[in-house]
């Protein structure tokens, strides 16, 4: 007896495909079983936002070991100068913002911000015990915590807790989005969530881009396309579906950065073009409520001077662009940008006019919402020029204390379920007692 096929879904019923509502069916739906590298860049296509309300996050990884104290420099601090000596940046050189602390001076982007009233700096961030190693660190600031988060991270719970498995396949655009190489840590959840990505390097090129085009993701989807064709078997053809839907949503990805009318200015380099994209993709009300970004090169151990000031000249004024141009647009309240890193640097220089890997830091967030001001207290510098700036129960912000007020006050969860305790906030974001967690309306 000849078996019944099912309707089968080519490339040239893309239309069709999304006139006949199959954009809601993504490839969160088929779990553990599904290539990893689909899971990672499942999306809808084509959807609005079901959440357009929902506030959102940017986070940035400063990878290598950002070192606060020449990012915020401590001008009132005479150990400060005493401890380094080549590198201390001068007073009269710093962009001051109280009598006490000035930004670097590569860094004026911060300086306007932070005078706007749009930037909340962390003194004194870190947690006990850091063992100063990159990965150590990373894994520890990704996942949230230690050991006992193995295999997921901070903000993966998140989606977890707010994206149960019976309501995920109601959710027909991306919840997150990263833009690297490999899925963060940050975004690893238990179970399969809605996260798209996409390389920074694709940025410059998606306009050029096109289902015809050639490249290795495309060839790849097709080929697994044609090949899915020739099968009888109805769950392949669901397998057909859910690859067509991964090429529409990167078209419409694409389109949406390529067709992009920024409102302000943006500079060149590769982190501004990574927030112009986040922009474009907020701007097109797509709902996504986390952005995951990278930035390298921190890890400052020789001639760190120009180097630093370098990569916060970038990152000062690309941030600085993308707040201005979402505030054009009267989105700018929804958005707060936060970046970290792993580590801190010791405060004192080294013998190759560099610092070496350290334990507190500076962190800061940046958005027109946010409470700003200085949150803490500066870090006793120890005198002897070998020994790093030590936890302290009494004054030091343990960084969880930052995610836990963003996931309450921001992102409008409980940190508790996340974090597995409750943690103190810090007021860089106030407490408006909103509660409109989910991502479904």
């Amino acid at each position: 007896m000849k078996k019944n096929r099912s309707k089968k879904l080519s490339l040239t019923t893309r239309r069709e495909f999304l006139s006949t509502g199959g954009a809601g069916i993504g490839l969160m739906a088929m779990g553990a079983f599904a290539p990893s590298f689909l899971v990672d860049t499942v999306n809808a296509a084509g959807a609005a936002a079901l959440d357009k309300d929902g506030k959102i996050l940017v986070l940035i990884k400063l990878g290598g070991g950002n070192d606060g104290m020449n990012m915020l420099v401590p001008t009132h601090d005479d150990q400060y100068y005493k401890n380094r000596p080549k590198i201390g940046i001068a007073k009269k050189d710093a962009l001051m913002i109280d009598e006490n602390f000035g930004f670097n001076p590569r860094a004026p982007g911060y300086e306007e911000l932070y005078k706007e009233g749009h930037m909340s700096v962390m003194l004194d961030v870190g947690y006990p015990n850091s063992t100063r190693s990159h990965f150590s660190g990373q894994d520890f600031y990704e996942r949230g915590g230690g050991l006992e988060f193995s295999g997921t991270g901070w903000l993966g719970r998140y989606l977890d807790s707010e994206c149960p498995q019976d309501q995920v396949r109601k959710i027909n655009y991306p919840v997150a989005t990263h833009i690297s190489r490999n899925l963060p840590i940050t975004l690893r959840s238990k179970s399969p969530q809605p996260v798209f990505s996409m390389l920074s390097s694709d940025i410059k090129t998606q306009a050029a881009r096109t289902l015809d085009s050639n490249d290795d993701t495309s060839k790849l989807l097709k080929t697994a396309i044609q090949a899915a064709e020739k099968e009888e078997n109805p769950k392949v053809n669901y397998l057909n579906m859910a690859y067509m839907n991964a090429l529409i949503t990167e078209e419409k990805v694409r389109d949406t950065i390529a067709s992009y009318k920024a409102d302000s200015p943006y500079p060149d380099h590769r982190i501004a073009r990574d927030l112009k994209a986040v922009a474009a993709l907020v701007a097109s009300g797509m709902g996504t409520r986390v952005y995951s970004l990278d930035i390298g090169g921190f890890d400052t151990h020789g001639q760190q001077l120009g180097r630093h000031g370098d990569l916060h000249e970038e990152l000062s004024s690309s941030i600085l662009a993308f707040t201005k141009d979402l505030a054009a647009k009267k989105l700018s309240d929804k958005v707060i940008v936060m970046p970290y890193s792993e580590f801190g640097r010791r405060p004192y220089e080294n013998g190759s006019a560099g610092t070496d890997h350290g334990t507190m830091s500076t962190f800061y967030a940046v958005g027109t919402g946010l409470n700003a001001g200085i949150f803490g207290t500066h870090p006793v510098i120890p005198s002897d020029n070998r020994s790093d700036s030590s936890w302290s129960d009494d004054t030091s912000i343990d960084f969880r204390q930052l995610y836990a007020t963003v996931l309450d006050r921001w992102l409008d969860t409980d940190s508790k379920l996340v974090l597995n305790k409750e943690y103190k906030h810090i007021d860089f974001l106030l407490d408006t007692k909103k509660k409109s967690r989910s991502f479904l309306k």
